[in-house]
């Protein structure tokens, strides 16, 4: 998971190249074409970032649900339990 997380971080690094390298060999700046790719590049990125996001929050939010089902339960057992006491 640690290895995801880096790749992503990654990936969803959107900020623009150093200035250097947005120069190509021969000094000169890129063209309009590779600066749209560059872009398409960096949104791709950020999309990915933001479905594994989703992703997590939809796990974690899986696991919240269950754990909540669970305690619910018990205190149901508990309700119960007691309430059958205090009849007898």
């Amino acid at each position: 998971m640690g290895r995801t997380r880096a790749r992503v971080n990654r990936l969803a690094d959107w900020r623009l190249p150093h200035r250097s390298a947005m120069l190509n060999r021969l000094g000169m700046a890129d063209t309009p074409s590779t600066r749209i790719e560059t872009a398409l590049a960096r949104i791709e990125a950020a999309a990915i970032a933001r479905a594994y996001a989703t992703e997590r929050l939809a796990r974690r939010h899986a696991l919240l649900r269950e754990r909540i089902e669970d305690a619910v339960a018990s205190l149901d057992t508990l309700i119960a339990r007691e309430t059958a006491a205090e009849g007898d």
